[in-house]
């Protein structure tokens, strides 16, 4: 065989690769989910270093429970994701309008640096 039989073989064989491992809809609001429940977490851990009491601690349990109950409703309803074959994208949408916040491919989810920024505000 010739050297580009060897080279178109290799990229039909990346694409196919590619293709094959494609993440869906439900790893995109995955990683959505845990990078919120990450950020949740960290700011409650904030809070928690000045709590000393038990009432403190039993009520910051129950609103860290409320939180990510509430996290995983909102991910469910509001985050979709689009596949194009090769690779996908995560998208949000809210009040109507849709931005899209990372992409899937070869199996990962890369998420933007602007939900970080979002989520600080």
């Amino acid at each position: 065989m010739k050297t580009k039989h060897y080279v178109i073989i290799v990229v039909c064989l990346f694409l196919l690769i590619t293709a094959l491992t494609n993440p869906g809809t439900e790893k995109h609001k995955e990683e959505v989910k845990l990078k919120m429940n990450a950020f949740l977490e960290k700011e409650m851990n904030k809070e928690n270093t000045t709590q000393n009491d038990e009432f403190s601690a039993a009520g910051s349990l129950m609103g860290n429970v409320l939180a990510k109950s509430m996290i995983n409703m909102m991910v469910d309803n509001l985050v979709s994701s689009s596949n194009y074959i090769l690779f996908s994208t995560t998208t949000v949408t809210i009040e109507g309008k849709t931005k899209t916040i990372g992409f899937g491919i070869l199996g990962n989810i890369f998420l933007s640096s602007k939900i970080d920024e979002a989520l600080k505000q």
